[in-house]
């Protein structure tokens, strides 16, 4: 019998990437646009999709939509990148990230729960009063309040795979859907426990 596959293409995802020791190496804009950059051309190398984020200063949420090619196929580009990058900027030597990036399938109909939570992060952590007032998440890309949108980050999938017709409707009910761990917990299936194949991607740094 073949070993069932871990990873489903074309299933959206709840991925959480933390720093190590829970310390703040995303501290301005400067640092989650690098994030975000990098992340940008790791996905162009693969075929998953993203349709949310929000880069939290200890930690990372992604939306994602799963390809044929496995995580660890285009993740380290990113967090290798990024380690390596944070490293030259704190003059630190060091893992930046935990070992293992967590991955969680949504339950069918849960992505809307998902998005909703990722945006709110802000506003759960006390940093923001409402999720538009935040430009560490996706939302405002949904909102229609930036100029530009990055390629990477895919809208309409986000809007299509929660069943609605506009991303005006979807950061609409965001903005009214107070979606914290109960409700997210309702939206995912049972957490698989995290594998040591990511890990080079979670502890690696460049030196």
């Amino acid at each position: 019998m073949s070993k069932k596959r871990e990873v489903v293409p074309g299933t959206a995802y709840h991925l959480i990437s933390r720093f190590v020791a829970r310390e703040w190496f995303v501290r301005s804009d400067v640092e989650r646009e690098g994030y975000l950059q990098l992340l940008g051309r790791a996905l162009a190398a693969s075929d998953w999709r993203c349709f949310g984020y929000a880069v939290m200063s200890n930690h990372v949420h992604l939306a994602l939509q799963a390809g044929e090619d496995s995580l660890a196929s285009w993740l380290p580009l990113a967090h290798v990148s990024f380690a390596r990058w944070i490293n030259e900027r704190r003059e630190r030597i060091g893992a930046v990230f935990v070992r293992g990036p967590k991955l969680v399938a949504a339950r069918p109909g849960g992505a809307a729960r998902l998005i909703a939570y990722i945006h709110n992060n802000p506003v759960r952590a006390g940093v923001a009063a409402a999720v538009g007032d935040s430009s560490w998440t996706s939302h405002r890309a949904y909102a229609g309040a930036l100029r530009f949108v990055p390629a990477w980050l895919d809208i309409g999938l986000g809007v299509e795979i929660c069943g609605l017709e506009t991303a005006s409707q979807l950061s609409a009910w965001v903005e009214t859907s107070a979606v914290g761990r109960a409700e997210l917990a309702l939206a995912l299936e049972t957490p698989r426990p995290r594998g040591r194949s990511l890990s080079c991607c979670a502890s690696s740094l460049a030196a």
